[in-house]
């Protein structure tokens, strides 16, 4: 009988080691540094849809903005300056419009051409991605994401140039 418990409880033993080993090496979804960044599909401007992981491999910076917000569109200059750069090298910027947050549907086009965006825009059209973030510390939000899509940094406000450089340049 005490045979047959300690066989028992080995095997539970080893059940539960296996368990752990398993478990412990996979990383959390998240918004957080430390976290992988979620895949998303949403609409993007003059494209059907797009996803996030079809940037996948690259070190990703991901950019959260509404035409409306001063520091979002300050800072989209230096962001198209920086993809210019290191494109070559495997960096990706791409931008999510939350256009739940537009005063009117045509806002964030006529910011586009504006400027010129020559950056992806996704548009998250009604607010799941923004949900799904907890994005409610106001924007622009930058995220840097690494080649295996672990979030290495996170902005909030206005970025620039340097301060995007800085972190990208490890992961490249």
């Amino acid at each position: 009988m005490k045979k047959l418990r300690t066989k028992m409880i080995l095997g539970a033993c080893v059940i539960l080691a296996i368990a752990v080993i398993i478990f412990a090496d996979r990383q959390q979804y998240g918004n957080e540094k430390g976290m992988v960044m979620e895949d998303f599909q949403l609409p993007m401007y003059e494209q059907d849809e797009g996803q996030l992981y079809d940037y996948q491999g690259d070190v990703i910076v991901l950019n959260l903005w509404a035409s409306w917000c001063e520091p979002c569109r300050d800072e989209m200059p230096e962001l198209m300056e920086l993809q210019d750069e290191y494109a070559e090298k495997g960096l990706s910027i791409v931008t999510v419009n939350m256009q739940t947050t537009e005063r009117t549907l045509n806002d964030a086009a006529q910011f586009i051409e504006e400027i010129d965006l020559t950056l992806p825009v996704f548009f998250d059209e009604d607010g799941e991605l923004l949900e799904r973030l907890r994005a409610k510390h106001g924007m622009p939000i930058t995220y840097v994401i690494g080649r295996e899509g672990e979030i290495t940094e996170v902005f909030l406000g206005e970025v620039t140039y340097e301060m995007i450089e800085e972190e990208i340049e490890p992961l490249l």
